[in-house]
């Protein structure tokens, strides 16, 4: 998670810096809850500071399949510092640790997600999580518009981690590594429309 000033980027409304060997496959599967609902058995975790966000998101992507490592190993792998994480770093380690995985990036041009970019990312992010596997995001949040919150006074780069989604309101539960690191007041995860998510992923991106 790294903050910026605000600048004049601005949203579509809709609906409301970034391999080692693989661990042991854990025998986990995704889980139905209420109707519509499809939710991995992912396991959450905080980032201890403002930086971590991108092992953060990695480690509990991780945990759908198998038993991660520890933040600072996945840190070393990502190149992460004390500016972040590289966009491009992200795909290579999630693919190196899943044995039967390969992930890709998707870059979100513009400053605005298309109809399209949310199709596209709600076909891909439903695929993987019905096969076991979750999407990381890449988001860039704008002042004041944090899901669940909106205390942002400036810009936020920051990743997170896609582990459901909910056929019947065609939204994704997001895992936020941010939590109190970020505000008291924010929760591990959020329930979002996937227009709501492409649109944060616009300008920056996911691994899918």
């Amino acid at each position: 998670m790294t903050t910026i000033a605000p600048d004049r980027r601005t949203f579509l409304k809709t609906l409301g810096v970034t391999a080692a060997a693989g661990l042991g496959t854990l025998t986990l599967a995704p889980r139905a809850s209420a109707a519509g609902e499809v939710v991995l058995p992912t396991t959450y975790q905080q980032q201890p500071n403002v930086f971590y966000c991108g092992p953060t998101a990695v480690a509990i992507a991780l945990s759908a399949t198998v038993r991660p490592p520890g933040l600072d190993t996945l840190a070393a792998e990502l190149g992460t510092t004390d500016n972040g994480t590289n966009f491009g770093a992200v795909s290579p380690v999630l693919t190196g640790r899943l044995a039967d995985a390969t992930y890709r990036d998707q870059w979100i041009a513009g400053t605005n997600a298309t109809q399209a970019d949310a199709d596209l990312l709600w076909e891909r992010a439903t695929t993987n999580v019905d096969t076991g596997y979750a999407t990381v995001c890449n988001w860039w949040v704008v002042a004041g518009d944090y899901p669940n919150w909106g205390g942002n006074t400036s810009d936020i780069f920051h990743f997170v981690t896609i582990d459901g989604y909910d056929s019947a309101h065609r939204t994704l539960r997001i895992a936020d590594p941010a939590g109190s690191t970020l505000t008291d007041a924010l929760p591990s995860h959020h329930w979002l429309t996937v227009e709501q998510v492409a649109t944060y992923c616009a300008g920056r991106g996911y691994f899918w």
